[in-house]
C-alpha cells in the first residue's frame, strides 16, 4: 500500500530479484535475499526494470500488467485503473485481490482490505 485516499488507494509494485549474492553484489549488503534490480535513484534502474517486467499487455507501457477479476484495470467501473503517471502504482477504489503480471507471466497478487 503507498497512499491511502479517500475516494481511492494506490498500490505500488516493485520487481525483486531472488538472489543473496546478486542482492550483495548491486550495493545491499545487509544479506537480503530479494531486492529490487537496482537501488532507488540507480541511473540504471529504469532499464533493468524494463528487461526484468517488460511492456504492460494494456497500455503498452513499461510495467506490469494490473489484474482484478481476471480483467484489466481500465477505471473506477472495474475497480481499480492503472496510474496515468506511473505502470507499477495502480488506484483502487475496491477491497480485492489485485494482481501485478510482468511480460513472461510471473505475477503477484496482494489483498486490499478497504
Amino acid at each position: 500500500m503507498h497512499l491511502k485516499g479517500s475516494d481511492a488507494w494506490t498500490l505500488d509494485s516493485t520487481p525483486l530479484v531472488v538472489d543473496r549474492a546478486y542482492c550483495a553484489e548491486i550495493g545491499f549488503t545487509d544479506g537480503r535475499s530479494f531486492c529490487p534490480v537496482r537501488p532507488e535513484g540507480h541511473p540504471q534502474r529504469a532499464a533493468c526494470e524494463l528487461y526484468a517486467v517488460g511492456l504492460a499487455l494494456d497500455t503498452n507501457r513499461p510495467g506490469p500488467t494490473w489484474y482484478f477479476k481476471d480483467g484489466f484495470c481500465t477505471g473506477k467501473p472495474s475497480g481499480c485503473m492503472n496510474s496515468p503517471d506511473n505502470q507499477y502504482q495502480l488506484k483502487i477504489y475496491v477491497s480485492g485481490t489485485f494482481k501485478a503480471c510482468a511480460r513472461n507471466g510471473v505475477c503477484g497478487d496482494v489483498l486490499a482490505d478497504r
